[in-house]
């Protein structure tokens, strides 16, 4: 059993002249092998959010890890708690300056385009049984049926006929795992966006594939 959790940070604007995009967009994937690591992990990142962010001084209930609202040391005492266990980090960047116009004008098809390009990245030859890839839910429903359709299509040819492939769009409170998609995936970002690379040490034996990708 193989788990796929997938978040992206930035935007898909590209009104540079009159409005401030961000000029980049990154999709990461954290990669969970097996369904013990994937509880165990789960679990983790609730007791992080109890001990860390929820504590008799909190004012308010904070149900989820996001990297832009936690501190350095929360960052670095998760990562203390689920380095160990079996997990692979894979991201991509798009410098959107260098989008073709013609791409530009369904960002929806965009996004799913870019999602397939990260997910090409990872060998699922050897997946057995089920292959469950959740991403954040962002899209309404026909943007739903049209991401799963295209992922589906491009994974099937990647893994065995036997392998169930689910595609789930839930919300990163609820699944927790999500959490760790969101505060990889940003660290990525600020990478290439502001240069910030202070992270990099903390967790980079997890990381399988870092690419800044130009579609032009």
């Amino acid at each position: 059993m193989i788990y796929v959790y997938l978040d992206e940070s930035g935007d898909l604007w590209f009104d540079f002249e009159n409005k401030s995009p961000s000029d980049f967009f990154t999709i990461t994937i954290v990669i969970i092998k097996g369904i013990q690591t994937n509880k165990s992990l789960k679990k983790e990142i609730e007791i992080v959010i109890k001990r860390k962010l929820n504590t008799k001084k909190s004012k308010r209930y904070v149900s989820e890890i996001k990297w832009s609202r936690t501190n350095i040391s929360i960052k670095k005492y998760l990562y203390k708690r689920i380095k160990n266990y079996d997990f692979d980090v894979y991201s991509i960047t798009f410098n959107k300056r260098n989008v073709k116009e013609s791409l530009i004008k369904n960002k929806s098809r965009l996004y799913n385009y870019f999602v397939r390009l990260l997910i090409d990245q990872v060998d699922l030859s050897s997946v057995e049984n089920r292959l469950t890839i959740v991403l954040d839910k962002s899209k309404n429903k026909e943007q739903i049926k049209d991401c799963n359709d295209y992922l589906i299509r491009n994974i099937e040819s990647k893994v065995s006929l036997d392998v169930e492939v689910d595609i789930l769009h839930e919300d990163s409170t609820v699944i927790k795992q999500l959490q760790l998609a969101d505060i990889f995936c940003y660290w990525f970002f600020e990478k290439y966006n502001k240069n910030n690379t202070d992270w990099l040490d903390e967790f980079k034996d997890k990381v399988k594939f870092d690419d800044l990708y130009y579609t032009n």
